[in-house]
């Protein structure tokens, strides 16, 4: 099962390597989300980036089949709510999907 892993900017710079079957979602990459908690607060931000990722995934202007079976990197510590959450339920439902696509053709 995929988890949320915390990677930062500090790790990349120090040359930390992500971890093998890791995703960066910061940011940094299409799967960040751009509604920054300094700005917003965290609640907001995070109530944003749903609205942001439900229409993105609707006009489907965004693909998150590269995240099945990855864990996700964030900046966010680990307890803390992050937008990582959130594409994780989304890879979840993908995953099962596809397993029950699968379980219709055998």
């Amino acid at each position: 099962m995929n988890k949320r892993i915390r990677y930062t900017v500090r790790d990349r710079y120090n040359g930390t390597k992500l971890p093998e079957g890791a995703k960066r979602i910061d940011r940094g990459t299409k799967y960040g989300n751009p509604f920054p908690v300094k700005e917003f607060g965290r609640e907001e931000a995070l109530r944003l980036y749903d609205i942001y990722l439900d229409w993105n995934l609707k006009k489907k202007l965004i693909d998150l089949t590269p995240l099945v079976g990855k864990d996700l990197a964030c900046n966010c510590e680990i307890g803390e709510r992050c937008h990582g959450d959130r594409l994780l339920q989304e890879v979840e439902r993908i995953s099962v999907n596809k397993v029950n696509k699968i379980n219709k053709v055998i």
